[in-house]
């Protein structure tokens, strides 16, 4: 099996759960009322963020490997980013 450093794995999540979550809104786009599947995508990436933040707390303390620790890091720095992209 590939042994894949979880700060990659990080990455490649988020790029590829954004890409879907463009791909769906440009296939059903949301209208006034109602939120196509890439706003529903959208505003479920916030809990899939902190559910998936948990688990990389978790198996950082349980195996106390830096990697984790930086792919947490990876997770706020991204939403940082985001948030001042979207405030200009």
């Amino acid at each position: 099996m590939l042994n894949i450093r979880p700060e990659l794995k990080t990455v490649i999540f988020f790029i590829v759960y954004f890409i879907i979550a463009a791909i769906s809104e440009k296939v059903s786009p949301s209208g006034v009322c109602t939120p196509g599947p890439g706003a529903a995508l959208l505003i479920l990436s916030v809990p899939v963020s902190i559910i998936y933040a948990l688990i990389l707390l978790f198996r950082y303390y349980k195996s106390q490997n830096k990697q984790y620790l930086n792919s947490i890091y990876i997770i706020a720095g991204m939403w940082i980013l985001f948030f001042l992209i979207l405030s200009f």
